[in-house]
Parts: structure tokens; sequence; C-alpha cells
């Protein structure tokens, strides 16, 4: 497994603990608890058929990855990845705008700039995260999270 997959697989293993555990998350002042969850079911990931008809709540995941740009020169050199991840916390009009500002609090306790998610060995940096303006999207009302990341990729010696 290259580090480019496994820099996606850290991201997408990092949305999925987002997602569906973490009800509370610890920081050095203080406890937040309450914090939403979702179900397994309530969550389109990419390239994987998705329903979300009947769900009052429900989550989708985007990859978003950049060109890697080179850190140093030469066989066995290493390369800067950048992009980032977009999760989208759908809920039906009408309701829901605390649902939103919930998932608002957990995304900037979570995917906190410096955090980092390892996965196989490979770390990832998140460095910063966003949250567009809520907007009317088909039949649901969006809010979009965006993280930021970085990673070191090594590139293969040739011979």
């Amino acid at each position: 497994m290259t580090n480019e997959t496994k820099t996606r697989a850290a991201l997408i293993t990092a949305a999925s603990d987002f997602l569906v555990a973490n009800a509370s998350i610890v920081t050095s002042t203080e406890t937040h608890a309450g914090l939403p969850t979702l179900a397994t079911t309530a969550i389109a990931w990419p390239n994987r058929n998705f329903d979300p008809a009947g769900k009052a709540v429900w989550a989708s995941v985007h990859y978003l990855p950049g060109t890697p740009e080179t850190r140093s020169m030469g066989p066995g050199g290493s390369d800067q990845f950048t992009g980032f991840m977009q999760i989208d916390i759908n809920v039906v009009p009408d309701s829901g705008e605390s649902e939103l500002m919930a998932w608002g609090e957990k995304s900037r306790l979570y995917f906190h700039g410096g955090r980092v998610f390892t996965y196989s060995g490979h770390s990832v940096l998140a460095i910063s995260s966003n949250i567009a303006q809520s907007r009317l999207v088909g039949n649901h009302y969006r809010a979009s999270f965006d993280v930021s990341f970085r990673s070191h990729l090594k590139r293969p010696i040739l011979t």
C-alpha cells in the first residue's frame, strides 16, 4: 500500500470515527459530552451506492487530494501531499439547525489544526478545518465541513 493510499485511508478512518463514535471528546480544559453521532448506514462513502430516502440526518464524505509537490530531489526523496476532505451533514429542512450547530462544534474539536491521524504507520496532519455556510441542497439542508491536510510521501528508489 503506498503512502498516498495510506493518506486516504487515514482520513476516511478519521471521518468514520468522527461520524459514528466520539459522543464525548476530552480536551485539555474540559469534557464535551452529548455530541452527535450517526449510524454507519447513514453515511454516503465515496464510490458506494447510497439512498438518503427516509433518513432525517445523513452524511456524505468526499476525499479531494491535490497534486504531490517535490520537497527533496532525487531517488528516495520526498513529496508533500496536500488536499482536503469534505464532510457534508444533511438534515430535513425546517428542522435540525441545532443538530448542525452540534456537528460544527464536534468538527472544530475533532479536526483541529495540528491533529495527526495515522494509518498503518503513515501520518497525516490536519492543517485546518472550516465550516461552510449552510444551504438547501435538494430535499435537505446541508452544512459542509472541510478538513485541509498535509502528508509527506517518500518516493521509491529506482534502480
